[in-house]
């Protein structure tokens, strides 16, 4: 805390002004493959069909894998610590019914839906970089494009598009923690009360 507001002279910057940094793609290893990933370009939408054939034969390609392939081996989803009644990142919470909080499947690659822009659907595993990179841009996948909100606010209107069939009205947890008679107890005697709106973004929480 006492370096607070001091000017910190930074040590690694001399050798990034010349050119010498050296980060993972710089490294050189004997028998490494590369892996590229063909994103969605669809913020909600079904994957109908996947045609990975011209990548499987492109020069260099060692394998195309997809959402199947990843069924087919038996894979698990990718587990995330999210809290429950018993943890949680910030506060343990439960919702208001005494049930816990929605959990869905992170699959590493989906096989039915892609649900925001950039999720990965295929992944090519090439003997070089630019071969895998240009072998993902010969996947083709027939899409149904389904609705799609941008806002957590519009996500848990009524009748907006229902993002997993597990959590109805895409709202994973509505709790409450602390004192609720206390906090009704200041209010009434508070000299003035101020009502506002705000939301959440990606990086901070708003409290």
């Amino acid at each position: 805390m006492t370096r607070i507001g001091e000017a910190i002279r930074r040590g690694e910057d001399d050798r990034l002004i010349v050119g010498a940094g050296q980060y993972a793609d710089d490294l050189r290893l004997g028998d490494v493959a590369n892996a590229a990933f063909a994103r969605s370009p669809h913020a909600h939408a079904r994957i109908v069909s996947i045609d990975i054939e011209a990548a499987r034969e492109a020069p260099g390609v060692l394998a195309v894998l997809t959402g199947a392939d990843i069924a087919a081996a038996g894979l698990r989803p990718i587990p995330h610590s999210i809290g429950s009644s018993k943890t949680g990142a910030d506060v343990p919470l439960v919702n208001h019914d005494g049930s816990e909080r929605a959990m869905v499947p992170h699959m590493a690659l989906p096989a039915e839906r892609v649900r925001f822009v950039g999720e990965a659907y295929a992944m090519v595993v090439a003997e070089s970089a630019a071969a895998a990179k240009d072998a993902a841009e010969l996947i083709t996948v027939e899409w149904e494009e389904l609705e799609a909100v941008t806002q957590a606010i519009a996500a848990a209107t009524p009748g907006a598009p229902q993002l997993w069939d597990h959590v109805p009205g895409n709202v994973a947890l509505d709790g409450a923690i602390g004192d609720a008679a206390g906090v009704q107890d200041a209010f009434a005697r508070a000299a003035h009360r101020v009502r506002f709106s705000s939301q959440v973004q990606r990086v901070t929480g708003v409290h």
